[in-house]
């Protein structure tokens, strides 16, 4: 026997460590997976997600942190929905009007308009919503109940991805974690619900305390994404879709914060000021009654008050300054929609302004919404990937070489007398059809009516000159005979 086998472990023993690195293995991916959940449900990234959602639901920060300085003062607290005006006016600019499905192939064009119905429309102007509140947005592709191909907003707050590349355009995995109420032993409980998204599937589970434990009742993991009869199927790609604000993910919230905080501190404060100073303050020599309380009673009552000899009553009038106040809370206000890029619907020329006014004062509104229009635009693409896969997967059709270009139709304030008069003015210059796509009323529509109306015109004209030709045929008979 050679010396070294004296001290070689025995097989049942060597057997037992194998198994145990083994679980220890799994054991430390889990334990990978909750120190990046610990480390992302603490990060700045997440909290300034839940800052942006609270702002756009004027919760600002001024409800806790304003004290009053003294029992008897006033303490108001104005909030101000700054947030959330500048995030509706951004997406019902760019995401409220039904986009143009360009392609020159109509099959696809046609299945193209079922998949981009109203319910996905809304679906991607909340999107929008959540991707100028958060910096970031996620869409979930699945499949529903009756095998369609649906689509699903996933808070953003609730994702913690995991990057292909450093540009962030496509994920190789995603941890998405929830709070679900659910009741035991007839008892309400919060769990947190931790759904592990990889290429091979689906792993579930429920986060207790620094562990992952396998949700039982959620299936612990699924090894697909759907099933085609019967058949399961996953996805090449993570069936996740970021759609960013702009390239950084910085979120709106992050360029007017402390401006809308300021405005709401002056604001309040002035009204604070206000409540607190009363309108007159009276000044008594020599009153004859016994108290203040007694003055007042007298005075609200019999509008007269006793006084004594060489009494005398005089009253001041209080006016505090506001008008620095007012001028910083004009400064700050022009600040936020500078800042914010947006447009100030109070200004009192806007009503006025003609069409090169007008797109100037839009034109920093029309700059952030381009650049969302850019990272929306290359989302898009991932999801007409998946809609591709879904068409030739249920026998629709090939399209994976057909391009097609989803346009956003901007809600753009004009001068509508001005653009009318120049499309007439561009009679027999331009054709009719580009003329009438750059008038203000122009839409689809409007070809199927055209159309409509030439064919009733054509059966008008078909139908006078039938009259007209059995007149001439009956008039000449009756000369004949």
């Amino acid at each position: 026997m050679v010396i070294e086998d004296l001290y070689r472990k025995p097989y049942h023993e060597y057997l037992n460590d194998i198994i145990n690195n083994m679980v220890e293995g799994v054991i430390t991916e889990n334990n990978m997976l909750v120190k990046e959940i610990k480390e992302w449900l603490d990060s700045e990234t997440r909290k300034i997600m839940l800052v942006g959602e609270a702002y756009y639901r004027n919760k600002t920060d001024i409800r806790e942190n304003k004290k009053r300085d003294a029992e008897w003062k006033s303490n108001v607290k104005l909030e101000h929905g700054y947030a959330k005006k500048l995030v509706d006016q951004k997406v019902g600019y760019l995401l409220t009007k039904d986009p143009t499905i360009g392609t020159e192939n109509k099959q696809y064009r046609e299945l193209l308009k079922v998949v981009f119905n109203r319910k996905l429309l809304k679906t991607l102007k909340n999107v929008g919503k959540e991707a100028i509140n958060k910096g970031i947005a996620y869409l979930y592709i699945y499949f529903d109940e009756q095998g369609v191909l649906s689509f699903k907003k996933f808070p953003s707050e609730q994702i913690l991805p995991f990057w292909k590349d450093n540009e962030h355009t496509e994920l190789s995995a995603f941890v998405r974690v929830y709070k679900e109420s659910i009741y035991l032993n007839g008892k309400k409980e919060v769990m947190t619900k931790v759904e592990y998204h990889h290429p091979d599937g689906i792993n579930y589970f429920v986060l207790e305390g620094n562990k992952l434990v396998p949700d039982v009742p959620a299936g612990i993991e699924s090894t697909y994404h759907f099933t085609i009869n019967d058949k399961p199927f996953l996805w090449n790609r993570i069936p996740l879709i970021p759609f960013k604000y702009n390239e950084e993910e910085q979120p709106l919230i992050d360029q007017i914060k402390s401006l809308i905080d300021n405005y709401n501190t002056q604001a309040s404060t002035n009204a604070d000021l206000l409540a607190d100073i009363p309108q007159f303050i009276y000044k008594l020599i020599n009153y004859g009654g016994a108290d203040l309380k007694e003055f007042l009673n007298d005075l609200n009552i019999y509008r007269a008050v006793n006084l004594d000899q060489d009494g005398d009553l005089d009253k001041l009038q209080a006016t505090p300054e506001t008008d620095a106040t007012e001028k910083e809370l004009d400064r700050g206000r022009k600040s936020i929609y500078e800042f914010g890029r947006g447009v100030d619907t109070t200004d009192a020329n806007l009503g006025n302004a003609s069409g090169v006014a007008l797109r100037y004062r839009y034109s920093d509104l029309d700059m952030d919404c381009n650049i969302l229009e850019s990272e929306f635009q290359a989302s898009i693409e991932h999801v007409l990937w998946f809609v591709k896969e879904y068409f030739l997967m249920t026998g629709q059709g090939d399209f994976t070489k057909e391009s097609a270009n989803i346009i956003f139709n901007r809600d753009i304030i004009i001068a509508e007398s001005e653009v009318i008069a120049d499309c007439q003015k561009s009679v027999g210059i331009l054709d009719d059809k580009t003329i009438r796509e750059n008038h203000p009323w122009y839409n689809e529509e409007v070809e199927k009516r055209l159309e409509e109306q030439k064919k009733s015109e054509m059966d008008e004209y078909d139908n006078y000159r039938t009259s007209f030709q059995k007149l001439n045929g009956g008039g000449g008979d009756g000369q004949e005979s």
